[in-house]
């Protein structure tokens, strides 16, 4: 059975987070930073190495003792040899082992909204469905099972998956990213039957204050949709990173949530 007792930041862990330097990503790992045991080993993937490494550098003065790695990573770069020496060489380069450790966590936040300046029926060009694919499914795909290909043999074993009301939801001009969302979902529901004793928070943080919810309310194809984010922004219901990330932190600590299963910032705890 899984492990459903409410002790997850009890644990010396290794803790992956993928899309660490920005937005909700750099306020999970400052959350996440502070929760876990000192003695834990943190890796912040994402992109942009100057970045990347600032965050780093910010919660390591914060944070006296914290050990944090960090390697640039493009999710959407299908070159098996990353997939394959990924975190071999991570624990080579910091003198670490895999026993060293009670407990493995990823988090999945690395994605990209899309083109949603056109409709679904214009969906026409091969490359750029292509690759938007390779970044939010199938390099996540990929990203998780390195992972557990190292780490998989720990008893005590968690995944957050950063989803969305998209997944449920079929707005319109975002077709590809509701698409992306419901086969990430899906995934990790199929990976809980297979072996439930692998834990899964599937979190939808809510409308977040990102790049990415700014890039929808100004180029998304559905005036519709365009006018309701206005009206968020407006009206003050976007959703600080920090405060999202709280709220994800919390759903973590009281660990009763069923594995797998959407929840949401809005849903009690």
């Amino acid at each position: 059975m899984a492990d459903t007792t409410p002790s997850l930041f009890e644990k010396k862990s290794f803790v992956v987070i993928a899309g660490a330097s920005r937005g909700l990503g750099k306020s999970i790992s400052a959350k996440l930073v502070e929760a876990f045991p000192r003695s834990s080993f943190f890796l912040f993937l994402a992109r942009k190495k100057a970045t990347l490494e600032a965050v780093a550098s910010e919660l390591m003065t914060s944070y006296p003792g914290v050990q944090i790695g960090s390697r640039t990573f493009d999710q959407g770069n299908l070159d098996q040899n990353i997939f394959d020496t990924l975190f071999v060489d991570v624990l080579k380069d910091y003198g670490l082992k895999v026993d060293d450790f009670e407990q493995s966590v990823i988090v999945h936040n690395c994605a990209s909204v899309g083109d949603v300046s056109k409709y679904a029926w214009e969906m026409t060009e091969v490359t750029p469905v292509q690759k938007f694919f390779e970044i939010n499914v199938t390099g996540m795909i990929l990203l998780n099972s390195a992972f557990f290909k190292t780490f998989g043999q720990m008893k005590s074993r968690l995944i957050v998956n950063i989803t969305s009301d998209n997944a449920k939801i079929p707005y319109p001009s975002m077709s590809v990213y509701c698409a992306s969302k419901a086969a990430r979902d899906i995934f990790f529901r199929v990976l809980v039957v297979e072996d439930p004793s692998i834990r899964v928070l599937s979190y939808s943080p809510g409308p977040c204050d990102t790049e990415l919810l700014a890039s929808v309310r100004d180029s998304c194809s559905s005036q519709e949709l365009a006018g309701e984010l206005k009206g968020f922004y407006s009206e003050g219901k976007v959703l600080s990173c920090d405060t999202s990330a709280e709220k994800m932190l919390a759903f973590l600590k009281k660990n009763t949530f069923k594995n797998a299963e959407y929840v949401e910032y809005y849903d009690p705890l």
